[in-house]
């Protein structure tokens, strides 16, 4: 019987042991009291971000040989706004890094929805209406049916590559700002394609 045991144990520390692993995280920068813990597990870099205010927080991370053998490297984010102010848009920037082609998706708790969304290779944002004064999801971090995760493109990346991940609830004419930029962007492509 303590033989069975023994045999059990080697077995789940090698199925552990070949889980691929996610990227490194190398820390976040932060300001303005706000706070960052880290739930990744496996190939999912997944986060808890709770904004006490409106600064960004960059979450700063470093590949590794793992992460190009096996699943797909993902990221998600429960967001807690503890600021006592409505958040009615957020935005995801990646440096170093583009998102998949498959977009992940952005929802709320309930209380508020998304009025609006959208993504190109390095950014994601999303509106809410009202404004969100409890909590936010970027992508599935609580394992929500329906929501799904943001995959990360790692195609022409390798082992040592840097890259990160900004969150950020701006104002709301910064976001306008960025929502305009991104329909011109959009324009110009569209009329590219039909020259």
């Amino acid at each position: 019987m303590k033989l069975h045991h023994i045999a059990l144990a080697v077995l789940a520390a090698a199925t552990i042991s070949t889980q691929a692993q996610a990227a490194v995280f190398n820390g976040a920068t932060t300001a303005g009291g706000n706070a960052v813990e880290e739930f990744t597990l496996g190939s999912d870099l997944s986060f808890d971000l709770n904004f006490s205010s409106q600064a960004p927080i960059t979450l700063n991370f470093t590949l590794e040989s793992s992460d190009f053998s096996g699943d797909t490297l993902t990221f998600s984010a429960l967001v807690r706004n503890l600021t006592g102010l409505g958040f009615g848009n957020v935005s995801v920037k990646l440096s170093g890094i583009t998102f998949a082609s498959t977009a992940g998706t952005i929802s709320t708790d309930g209380f508020s929805s998304v009025s609006a969304s959208g993504n190109t290779a390095t950014l994601a944002w999303a509106s809410f209406t009202p404004g969100v004064t409890s909590e936010f999801y970027i992508g599935n971090p609580l394992g929500t049916p329906g929501q799904a995760n943001w995959a990360l493109n790692l195609d022409g990346l390798h082992a040592g590559n840097q890259f990160s991940v900004t969150v950020a609830v701006p104002e709301a004419e910064t976001y306008a700002l960025a929502v305009a930029g991104l329909a011109v962007v959009g324009l110009g492509l569209r009329r590219r394609k039909t020259v």
